[in-house]
């Protein structure tokens, strides 16, 4: 794949999975934690929505670098995006990347405990396998013909945007 046909995927894969992991730096280690992400291409930009009181928000003050984990293992896709993060308090993002199902935690995007953390990516690395379907084909042609397949596609980019 060309690397705007991985970027387009990378994209893709991130848009439609949902939830995914968020790794911070913790000190000298790493935390994870599953978030619901609104992928905006159009902006360059990955929201997560948080609540003031959580440690995430230190984490990404003492530490910038986050990756976002996305996966669908029916499909055998996977992609990581690493990125700089900032959290801050703007219920105009937060009613605009709104879900209904947000009430659940926040109440309202005019919540004074509302955060929006924004990630931008920097790089992004993807797995791009087939449905279990069609790896099974593959497989049965590599037993059958003796010809190698390749069940997972991998790509790196050093950037997202073009």
């Amino acid at each position: 794949m060309s690397d705007s046909d991985v970027i387009d995927r990378i994209w893709t894969i991130a848009d439609k999975l949902d939830p995914c992991m968020f790794v911070t730096r913790d000190g000298d280690g790493q935390r994870v934690r599953p978030v619901y992400a609104r992928v905006r291409r159009d902006e360059g930009a990955i929201y997560v929505l948080s609540d003031s009181k959580g440690c995430k928000l230190d984490q990404i003050e003492a530490n910038a670098h986050v990756s976002l984990a996305f996966s669908d293992e029916r499909a055998n896709d996977y992609v990581v995006i690493n990125g700089m993060a900032e959290a801050r308090h703007d219920p105009e993002k937060a009613r605009d990347v709104w879900r209904f199902s947000d009430e659940t935690f926040f109440k309202s995007p005019d919540n004074p405990d509302l955060r929006v953390i924004t990630v931008r990516p920097v790089s992004a690395e993807l797995w791009d396998g087939s449905n279990l379907l069609i790896s099974g084909a593959k497989l049965l042609a590599e037993r059958l013909l003796g010809a190698k397949t390749q069940l997972v596609e991998n790509a790196r980019v050093d950037r997202l945007q073009p």
